[in-house]
């Protein structure tokens, strides 16, 4: 019904629908970003925010079709918006995607290698030998 209402209600050539769709989960892959590697299909979310993704599109829908929402479909509305700023804020890890673009989509083709060890070493010229 509500999909249907979007569709009816749209202007031109702009799909509501895919417009939702899409805004939901550019807005879900965002957040968690940060500290997981999400899938090289940008369509994609991670399996566990499915859910959320398809709350956000249908909620902004509602809202564009000016179908009001109930007190337990703001509250979910706010629950999942809380949750998006805890993903991004508190770096939550998500399962593995099928096809890895790799951390941080947002920063890719950098050419930088990342550093992980925190300890400095000291060289010597016995641990050097070969290199010069």
């Amino acid at each position: 019904m509500i999909v249907e209402a979007a569709q009816t209600a749209g202007i031109g050539s702009v799909d509501p629908v895919g417009e939702a769709i899409a805004d939901a989960v550019s807005r879900v892959r965002a957040a968690c970003s940060t500290g997981n590697q999400l899938d090289a299909d940008a369509t994609t979310v991670p399996n566990s925010l499915k859910g959320l993704t398809i709350r956000i599109a249908l909620f902004a829908l509602m809202e564009r079709i000016q179908f009001p929402l109930n007190e337990d479909q703001r509250e979910t509305r706010r629950n999942d918006n809380t949750y998006l700023l805890r993903i991004n804020d508190d770096k939550l890890r998500f399962e593995l995607p099928d096809t890895a673009a790799g951390d941080a989509e947002m920063q890719t083709g950098t050419g930088i290698d990342t550093v992980t060890k925190t300890e400095r070493e000291h060289y010597t010229r016995r641990g050097m030998e070969g290199l010069l």
